[in-house]
């Protein structure tokens, strides 16, 4: 693999609702299909050796959406956030305030209530980097999620897991790593130039 390229699915009614989103297979929404629309021209510059995409139904449309059949790879899927999953921010913060701060200050050796832990989250995107990098395609495209792509660029980047929550990751937006030497650079990370202004989230 020399080249890779992310994308974050597009937005679902739980995104535009702020409820957090995890294992729960929502949809894309009207807003989400026309995300992808865009992010469709953007890549349509790009030929790829290979498109994967999750198990969930959200990141297999964004593939889908854009004219590619993904192969799906289970380690790809959301982070499963237990009982977080289905509240707004602020109800979290209300219930788990104190975990909820160590989570997005530096997860590692926490797990969300009833839900997966970070160090979990951090070996399975490992698992998928060397089976990306045991494949022949050079040119990849993955549609993910906002919490395992934010992983797959700290490993590869080799960041430090604190600050992890903090790499861009917004609705259909659009990372590319290139190999450079015995390591990886980022030319664009959570992208979104490709949508317009009304349609840019962060949730």
């Amino acid at each position: 693999m020399e080249n890779l390229v992310l994308v974050r699915h597009g937005a679902t009614s739980w995104n535009e609702n702020g409820y957090c989103q995890g294992h729960k297979d929502v949809r894309l929404s009207g807003v989400g299909k026309r995300q992808v629309g865009f992010l469709k021209s953007a890549l349509e510059q790009w030929e790829f050796d290979a498109v994967y995409a999750s198990t969930l139904t959200r990141a297999q449309e964004t593939a889908q959406f854009m004219g590619y059949e993904p192969t799906v790879l289970p380690d790809l899927v959301e982070i499963d956030r237990g009982h977080w999953e289905g509240h707004e921010s602020g109800e979290i913060r209300r219930r788990w305030g104190k975990l909820h701060r160590q989570w997005y200050d530096d997860p590692v050796g926490l797990a969300m209530p009833g839900g997966e832990a970070f160090d979990d989250l951090w070996e399975r995107a490992g698992d998928v980097l060397e089976r990306l990098e045991a494949d022949a395609a050079e040119t990849v495209l993955i549609c993910g999620h906002k919490a395992i792509n934010r992983v797959l660029i700290a490993r590869m980047l080799k960041r430090p897991t604190k600050g992890v929550w903090q790499i861009p990751q917004p609705q259909a937006g659009l990372s590319e790593l290139v190999r450079s030497g015995e390591g990886w650079r980022a030319e664009s990370i959570g992208d979104v130039e490709h949508l317009p202004t009304g349609m840019r989230s962060d949730s």
